[in-house]
């Protein structure tokens, strides 16, 4: 009979603790977005994305983001067919790249939904001085630098 050598605590264990508040925080956010929007957590994802950058190509969500690239460009083609996102002209650099960015329509539903998720992260926050909220996003933002060398080895 197998025996089971060593177990993880999932409640001290960094993956898991990760994935299960990403997965809640996700689910209260998507009916919002879903509801009222009809756009999921990946469509928002590159929308927030391409608000922060100004444009982004799909090779840009996918590096950014971790998802794949089929997901981004079914996204993609979605928030196209919605006339949330344009294709924007190529670069000099690399015609090939298609960079997409905001449409008018896309850049007030961002709004509208972004109003909502920062009432609901001051909510979230709540419980943690300005101090441990700076120390949690360094180290959130140290360990994403981490997945890339840790996956890849």
């Amino acid at each position: 009979m197998a025996v089971i050598k060593k177990r993880i605590d999932l409640e001290s264990y960094f993956p898991y603790l990760l994935r299960s508040i990403s997965n809640q925080i996700g689910a209260g956010s998507s009916a919002i977005m879903v509801g009222a929007y009809r756009i999921g957590m990946r469509e928002w994802r590159i929308m927030g994305l391409m608000a922060d950058r100004g444009s982004a190509t799909n090779k840009d969500v996918t590096d950014s983001s971790g998802m794949d690239k089929a997901s981004v460009s079914r996204a993609i083609k979605y928030l196209e067919e919605k006339k949330l996102i344009k294709q924007l002209p190529a670069s000099d650099l690399n015609r090939r790249s298609k960079p997409y960015g905001l449409t008018s329509q896309g850049i007030k539903v961002f709004n509208e939904i972004a109003a909502q998720k920062l009432v609901r992260a001051d909510e979230l926050w709540s419980d943690l001085t300005k101090a441990e909220q700076k120390k949690l996003i360094y180290l959130l933002q140290k360990l994403k630098k981490n997945v890339n060398r840790v996956l890849n080895d």
